[in-house]
């Protein structure tokens, strides 16, 4: 089974949450406490054990800000 990881770039993302609403598995929440250098609350990749790595998350991120990496689980 493919597994993911989820690297959020924080000088691009603006917080619009669009990776955590449409993430299929709710791996991505957004923080309530961290935040970009703008200002912008920033999503946390919280359940690597449930991602699918399917990319979701990284084709609706509008400002190009998350990078999806795949690797074969165990």
């Amino acid at each position: 089974m493919k597994k993911g990881e989820v690297v959020v770039d924080e000088i691009l993302c603006l917080g619009c949450g669009y990776c955590a609403e449409f993430c299929p598995t709710k791996s991505i929440v957004i923080s309530k406490e961290r935040f970009s250098p703008q200002g912008h609350l920033l999503p946390e990749f919280t359940d690597p054990e449930n991602c699918k790595a399917c990319g979701i998350c990284a084709w609706m991120c509008p400002h190009f800000a998350i990078e999806v990496y795949q690797s074969e689980g165990e």
